[in-house]
């Protein structure tokens, strides 16, 4: 009797570990999705520098901004796709907070 019960206890563990590590993939599969927004973002800034640049009648101010706003969304994006890589669900979450929308 007392090894049904430890069999049964392991396979209870084993089976708490896969339903935690479903749960991490949620928010994984979710950041996922975030990382294709903003590299889209990215694209978007990426034309309309160009287009600043190529008709000279922008203020370099306005294209200084657009090219911080273009690096700091990068790397953000960098930190995500590290994040998805590694499947660390607790970064994904909080990148989850910070950058997708409601």
């Amino acid at each position: 009797m007392k090894i049904w019960k430890l069999i049964l206890g392991f396979f209870g563990i084993v089976g708490a570990l896969f339903a935690a590590k479903s749960v991490k993939s949620k928010e994984v599969e979710e950041l996922k999705v975030v990382i294709k927004e903003n590299k889209k973002k990215e694209k978007l800034v990426e034309k309309e520098i160009k287009v600043l640049e190529e008709s000279k009648v922008s203020s370099k101010k306005e294209i200084g901004n657009l090219k911080r706003k273009l690096t700091n969304t990068k790397k953000n994006t960098q930190k995500m796709e590290e994040a998805f890589t590694e499947d660390n669900s607790a970064e994904a979450a909080d990148f989850l907070k910070k950058f997708a929308k409601k």
